[in-house]
């Protein structure tokens, strides 16, 4: 019988203080205040935890002060059957491998006054076990509220600081090939890997997608638009075409594996819970953060984009604004690549407008594929949401063999959502 822990592997004062002050070696830390760093239905894969250090610091003139610090930490979840069923462990690993690695290497491009993404918070320590970064909610940040999408004005800023992103990889693809090569191989220490569309995944996630995917056809025919019925049957028809459990996750994992000339760092989980906004917003400060990056892949910058804007958004705010929209990314990717590589001529905008429209068509589908189960996860309310830190000894020897879950069934916002998707990506010509 394999019981869960009782929370010994958290973090102890002296853990905290290791973190510190390796750090900023003239502190003392006397106290701690814990609790637990987010709600059910806002983390899945981990646990994590905000802590509060509060201790002194010696000044140069020898003089002590008040000093107090905030930490938010991840470790895996304390049941197996929880790390089992989210793939917990390699999607650790993924994340430890993009701060401690892939990050730092992005980040030395920005050198001499060439910052175009600064969106990263500080890292105290990405190793096997645990991740602790700052917690930036002592600076105003938070998440928006999942249940209500995001409105056009964080899309943009969410957009700006994507594209600095992008850029980055973009660059260093171009200027160091081999650096890039070597951290986006997977058999290598420092690279990452796809951690969810990959064929071994196929049989694991099988059960959970055809659930997902019944739910999506079950939504989409019961909230299809009484306008449309001369359509019903071919775009239904299609829905499930893509949905068919033979086709659905070797479509994704094709659509992530392939590689083309905006092939970057994606994110990889670009959704309203690892974003974080500014409460009041302040022109000197960085608008948006990114925050959980479990499921960063290589591949096109699209995937990103799709994540954002299909699961993210509403039709209501993509109908008006979807061109002006790209138009923002596109110009800001246009203006960072220019900032980082500015001895080089500069690009031809409407060539790389092209490619993006281009790219958007292809991973729509990839934008539906994702909103399977993030509509249902971010409109359901948060006591419908797994808990991880529930802890339970009834786990038995047969939880070894067992798949991921189910997501939860979505409800009316959830139907309306989808439909607007689908309808959408085959006017779009995307599905």
């Amino acid at each position: 019988m394999d019981s869960c822990g009782d929370g010994s592997n958290k973090l102890t004062l002296e853990d905290v203080s290791e973190l510190i002050t390796e750090d900023e070696p003239d502190v003392e830390i006397s106290s701690l205040d814990e609790e637990p760093g987010s709600g059910r239905g806002d983390n899945y894969t981990s646990m994590l935890y905000r802590v509060r250090a509060k201790g002194r610091k010696l000044l140069k003139n020898q003089e002590w002060i008040n000093y107090e610090c905030a930490i938010i930490y991840k470790i895996l979840p304390e049941c197996k059957k929880h790390r089992e069923a989210f793939k917990s462990e390699l999607l650790f690993r993924n994340e430890v491998v993009f701060y401690k690695h892939v990050w730092p290497v992005l980040n030395r491009l920005q050198l001499n006054g060439r910052k175009v993404f600064n969106g990263v918070p500080k890292i105290y320590a990405a190793r096997a076990d645990l991740i602790a970064m700052e917690d930036l909610r002592v600076r105003g940040f938070k998440m928006a509220d999942r249940r209500k999408g995001l409105e056009v004005e964080n899309v943009k800023n969410v957009l700006k600081a994507l594209a600095g992103f992008h850029a980055l990889s973009i660059t260093l693809r171009e200027s160091r090939p081999e650096e890039f090569a070597k951290l986006m191989n997977p058999e290598h220490d420092q690279g990452i890997q796809e951690t969810l569309f990959r064929p071994d995944n196929e049989d694991w996630y099988r059960q959970y997608y055809r659930v997902a995917a019944n739910n999506a056809i079950k939504m989409v025919s019961e909230a299809f638009p009484s306008h449309m019925d001369h359509k019903r049957e071919e775009i239904m028809a299609k829905l499930q075409a893509f949905l068919h459990e033979d086709v659905f996750f070797r479509t994704m994992s094709e659509l992530v594996s392939a590689q083309g000339p905006l092939s970057v760092f994606c994110h990889g989980d670009c959704w309203t819970n690892n974003i974080l906004f500014q409460d009041k917003p302040n022109s000197d400060a960085e608008a948006v953060y990114l925050v959980d990056f479990q499921l960063t892949r290589v591949g096109s910058l699209a995937l990103d984009l799709a994540n954002l804007l299909y699961c993210c958004t509403s039709g209501v705010v993509r109908q008006p604004y979807m061109t002006q929209l790209l138009q923002h990314y596109h110009s800001h990717l246009m203006s960072s690549l220019h900032v980082l590589n500015s001895e080089q001529p500069p690009r031809n905008p409407s060539v790389m407008w092209e490619l993006l429209n281009e790219e958007m068509r292809r991973c729509g589908r990839f934008g539906l594929g994702l909103a399977l189960d993030i509509l249902p996860i971010s409109t359901c309310a948060s006591h419908e949401a797994p808990n991880l830190y529930e802890t339970s000894s009834a786990e038995t020897s047969e939880d070894k063999h067992s798949t991921a879950g189910a997501p939860p069934p979505g409800g009316a916002e959830c139907a309306r959502l989808m439909t607007d998707l689908v309808l959408e990506l085959i006017e779009n010509e995307a599905l």
